[in-house]
C-alpha cells in the first residue's frame, strides 16, 4: 500500500501517516495540493486539517473543494510536541507559520531578536537548517532532529500543553462514520444561509463546526464548510437541493 503525505521527511504529517497507515510505503509531497493530486494515483493521502491552537489549514479546505473525487475516510487527532533543533544561538529560526505561532511565547522569551523565517513545512525547515553553514535553528517534531542529524536544544516548547492537530485520510471511495463533512454555497441573498441551517435545526442534527472560504471565481461570495453529527442521507439531499454549489466531503470516524 502506498500513501502520500505532506512532506518532506521529518514532518508531523509523516508521523500521522505512519500511525494511520501502518506498514504502508510513505511518499512525501511538497505541498497539500500535490498530496491530493498524487492520492488520485496511489489511492491514499494524509494531510493536516486543523490545529487546536491556530485553527484550520486553509490549503486543505481548498483542496477538499477542488478534488471532488477524494473523500475524507478517517480523522486522527494527534498531540503536537514541538522541538527546538539546530544551533543554540541562531541568527534565524525556520518553521512552518503555524509552528511559529504555536511557539510564540517560547520564542519571545528566549529569542526575541532573532529573525523568524516561515517555511513550507517543519521538515523542510529542518532540512534547510541541516544544509546551511550559518547559525540557524528549526522548530518541528523530534523525528526531524533524527532525520537531519540536528542537535536537540529544547523539547516541548509549544505554548499550550493541549496543542494537537487533526489529520485526515483522503481516498477515492467514501466510507461511513458518525461525523459527516460537507461544503455548500447559496445565492448571495438575505436569509439563504439561514434557510439551510434551519434544515439541520428542524431535524435535530448537530452542527459541530461551520466556517467559510471565499469562492475564487466569484469575488465577494463564499462556500461554507460544515461538520455534522449523525446526519441522515435524506437531510443531505435537502441541503443539496437548496444549494447552488454542493460537495459531500465524507463520513468518517475520528480517532485520537
Amino acid at each position: 500500500m502506498k500513501v502520500v503525505y505532506f512532506g518532506p521527511a521529518g514532518t508531523f504529517s509523516q508521523q500521522a501517516a505512519g500511525i494511520m497507515c501502518q506498514n504502508a510505503e510513505l511518499i512525501p509531497a511538497s505541498d497539500i495540493d500535490s498530496v491530493f493530486e498524487t492520492a488520485m494515483c496511489v489511492g491514499t493521502g494524509i494531510v493536516p486539517l486543523e490545529n487546536s491552537t491556530e485553527g484550520v489549514v486553509n490549503a486543505t479546505l481548498d483542496a477538499l473543494l477542488k478534488w471532488k473525487e477524494l473523500f475524507i475516510t478517517e480523522a486522527y487527532i494527534m498531540p503536537i510536541r514541538h522541538t527546538f533543533i539546530g544551533h543554540e544561538n541562531p541568527i534565524e529560526i525556520l518553521a512552518h507559520p503555524q509552528a511559529l505561532a504555536q511557539c510564540k511565547g517560547y520564542l519571545r522569551k528566549y529569542y526575541p531578536n532573532v529573525t523568524l523565517i516561515p517555511s513550507a513545512s517543519n521538515g523542510e525547515a529542518a532540512r534547510l537548517v541541516a544544509a546551511s553553514d550559518k547559525r540557524k535553528a528549526a522548530i518541528g517534531p523530534l523525528a526531524a532532529a533524527k532525520v537531519y542529524n540536528l542537535p536537540i536544544i529544547a523539547e516541548n516548547i509549544q505554548d499550550q500543553d493541549t496543542n494537537s492537530t487533526t489529520f485526515i485520510k483522503v481516498q477515492k471511495a467514501p466510507s461511513k462514520g458518525p461525523r459527516t463533512s460537507i461544503a455548500f454555497s447559496t445565492e448571495n441573498k438575505p436569509g439563504d444561509l439561514l434557510r439551510i441551517i434551519r434544515i439541520f435545526d428542524q431535524h435535530k442534527v448537530n452542527m459541530c463546526n461551520i466556517l467559510s472560504r471565499p469562492l475564487p471565481q466569484r469575488p465577494g461570495e463564499y462556500v461554507f464548510f460544515v461538520d455534522l453529527d449523525d446526519c441522515p442521507k435524506e437531510i443531505l439531499e435537502q441541503v443539496k437541493k437548496e444549494s447552488i454549489i454542493y460537495r459531500f466531503i465524507g463520513s468518517y470516524l475520528i480517532q485520537s
